[in-house]
């Protein structure tokens, strides 16, 4: 009888392609000829998407093997904690599985990186999402086990609390081709970020889609026309803005583009009211213009005395009663 260790590569290959994650690390840890095996031909993971997040002293590894939420091991999705709790002693929880296992002279930081360095050394597909909380996340994690390894590929990339220097030391670690929506979200940020820097990245220039939540931005507006779906704050919104971007939406080519732009103020009132025409208060107020050349689509500027939103819209949905501007 062939054992698992004298079975020949291909079939060897087609087990391990049938393995979820923890159960390849686990089959890594039983003998050194099996943990070479798998470190030299790399099987795929079947991993969607990737999330740490926590506190100052505690911090959490999710990895999802799909859109199934239930826990290992009833489900795909991988939930362990790394707590902090005197000197060097660190406690790792499983959710949804027990027993609870302490390990001393080990920084729980140090751990977490070791076993997040693990799921950077498998043949990873391109994820759905990756979540990063800067909030508690050093420097030296970063270099440590990011720096020698592939970029991540990542349809979704999400930063939290994560400053400019935070955003740009990243960045270099995740593959620019892949990206299609970058979020930033800084809840406990004062004032307005600025991301003169960042708007000069690659990452910026080819992903689709940005949702930069909690905070107010420091930029021109122009830095935002590539995108077709936007969120995003500024402190005072210009008049001179607001027509770039509706003449950016009346004349491009795309019929998906759907801006929300928040605002602390206007910079002339006055001259907003007598450009559009609207009040301007707490109950939002709806213009329809004409696409030219286009007799499909038309733009839907929606406008409050906190937000406006640009979107192209298809001209059978617009509502009998509005009238649409040419």
């Amino acid at each position: 009888m062939v054992s698992l260790i004298d079975m020949p590569e291909v079939p060897m290959k087609k087990i391990l392609e049938k393995l979820e994650y923890v159960e390849i690390q686990c089959l890594r840890k039983t003998c050194h000829s099996l943990r070479h095996f798998i470190d030299t031909t790399q099987p795929e993971q079947s991993i969607d998407a990737l999330q740490i997040a926590g506190s100052a002293g505690e911090i959490a590894l999710l990895i999802n093997g799909n859109e199934n939420c239930q826990l290992y091991p009833n489900g795909r999705k991988i939930h362990v904690e790394y707590q902090f709790l005197d000197g060097e002693i660190t406690k790792i929880t499983w959710k949804n599985k027990s027993p609870k296992k302490v390990i001393i002279n080990e920084n729980f930081s140090e751990l977490l990186s070791r076993d997040f360095g693990l799921i950077l050394d498998c043949k990873l597909p391109i994820l759905r999402k990756f979540s990063m909380d800067f909030k508690n996340t050093c420097k030296q994690f970063l270099e440590k086990y990011l720096s020698n390894k592939n970029p991540i590929k990542t349809n979704t990339l999400i930063m939290n609390n994560a400053k400019q220097d935070d955003i740009l030391g990243f960045l270099p670690y995740i593959c620019a081709d892949t990206l299609e929506k970058l979020e930033i979200q800084l809840f406990y940020w004062i004032g307005p970020i600025d991301i003169s820097k960042i708007v000069e990245l690659e990452h910026w220039k080819k992903t689709k889609e940005m949702h930069i939540a909690g905070v107010s931005v420091t930029s021109e507006i122009q830095n935002f026309e590539h995108f077709s779906f936007l969120i995003v704050k500024f402190d005072v919104l210009y008049l001179k803005d607001v027509l770039f971007l509706k003449e950016l939406f009346l004349h491009t080519s795309s019929t998906f583009k759907q801006y929300r732009i928040s605002f602390g103020k206007l910079s002339d009132r006055n001259a907003f009211i007598q450009e559009f025409g609207l009040p301007l208060t707490e109950e939002p107020e709806t213009l329809i213009f004409e696409r030219p050349d286009d007799k499909e689509h038309v733009v839907r500027l929606v406008f409050s005395a906190y937000f406006l939103e640009f979107e192209i819209i298809k001209k059978c949905d617009v509502p009998n009663d509005v009238e649409v501007v040419n």
